[in-house]
């Protein structure tokens, strides 16, 4: 079984005004069928795909500090095939995807190059991101 798959997405949500206001989750996004429904207070007629997680199922975890790193150094590439690593968070004490490994060599290049940066403080990355672009 292959642990492959074409992801669109990354997300990281939060609230902050909760108990717990520094509390994260993160998740992957992919494509999923849009089924067909005809239930007695709800019909769709439908094809093609959705990034809508199906009723019943659920998304698949990322470890919320990858995930920002994936986002911060621009590393993660939507709509590219991904392998998924699975891994155990003693944190959250559930498990999750550690880490994700493009397929393309190409984009193996980038993410590499990418990542080599996420050895910058999370303000530096910041700091970078925001600078005003030059005016030449």
């Amino acid at each position: 079984m292959s642990n492959r798959i074409i992801l669109c997405g990354i997300q990281i949500t939060s609230f902050p005004e909760s108990k717990n206001p520094s509390a994260e989750s993160a998740s992957l996004l992919m494509l999923y069928p849009i089924e067909n429904v005809d239930a007695p207070k709800f019909r769709r007629k439908s094809v093609g795909q959705s990034t809508e997680t199906p009723f019943g199922k659920q998304s698949l975890a990322i470890n919320a500090k990858y995930a920002h790193q994936l986002i911060d150094t621009g590393a993660f590439v939507s709509n590219k095939e991904y392998e998924l690593v699975v891994g155990f968070n003693t944190d959250t004490f559930e498990n999750e995807i550690s880490e994700i490994k493009p397929v393309e060599p190409n984009l193996k290049k980038h993410f590499s190059d990418c990542l080599k940066t996420s050895k910058l403080s999370h303000q530096e990355i910041e700091q970078r991101v925001n600078a005003p672009l030059d005016s030449k």
